[in-house]
């Protein structure tokens, strides 16, 4: 009898497990795919360009803005009162222009914010598709990114999110109706 139970469980066990291993797994490393993507490398290289050309011109700036400091400084005793004001005035314009420069070019919603989505994206649009074409040809259900941990492609037949939500919204259903009476 214990052995019938123990053969039992076991063709059990088997028989749940079987879609388990029939399941086809993979993994990529988008960061090395990233770094030895020539058309990626490319354009990390022109954002860095336009980014060294941004903090040129920055640098530019603050260099202007301290030499009318210290313009100014050297030359306090020998400028009228209204001949100081103005100059102060023309500082503090001149820290209001730089900060609104590195806003604008090097801040987080920025020119280089932007064009480094606008050339990124059709790139990290490309891989994905490739991806999501090779799970496909090669019958893999799932795919992860070993970078993040991420799932970057699942045969949509795994995907329980309708099930889900069907069931939320009948228990949401049959509470409101139960809660009403």
């Amino acid at each position: 009898m214990r052995s019938i139970k123990l053969v039992t469980t076991l063709l059990v066990v088997m028989v749940m497990a079987v879609p388990v291993f029939a399941q086809n797994f993979a993994y990529v490393q988008s960061q090395k795919i990233l770094q030895e993507y020539d058309e990626y490398v490319e354009v990390q290289n022109r954002l860095s360009q336009i980014r060294d050309g941004y903090d040129a011109e920055y640098q530019q700036m603050v260099k202007e803005y301290n030499n009318m400091l210290d313009e100014l400084e050297s030359q306090s005793l020998l400028l009228s009162p209204e001949k100081k004001q103005e100059k102060r005035r023309q500082a503090q314009q001149k820290a209001l222009q730089i900060e609104q420069f590195r806003a604008e070019k090097l801040g987080p919603e920025g020119e280089l914010y932007k064009k480094s989505v606008e050339f990124t994206q059709p790139i990290i649009d490309k891989i994905n598709k490739l991806i999501e074409r090779i799970g496909k040809e090669e019958g893999y259900d799932f795919i992860f990114d070993a970078s993040s941990g991420a799932l970057v492609h699942a045969d949509p037949k795994y995907d329980i999110t309708d099930l889900i939500i069907d069931e939320l919204n009948e228990q949401t259903n049959t509470g409101t109706t139960s809660g009403s009476n």
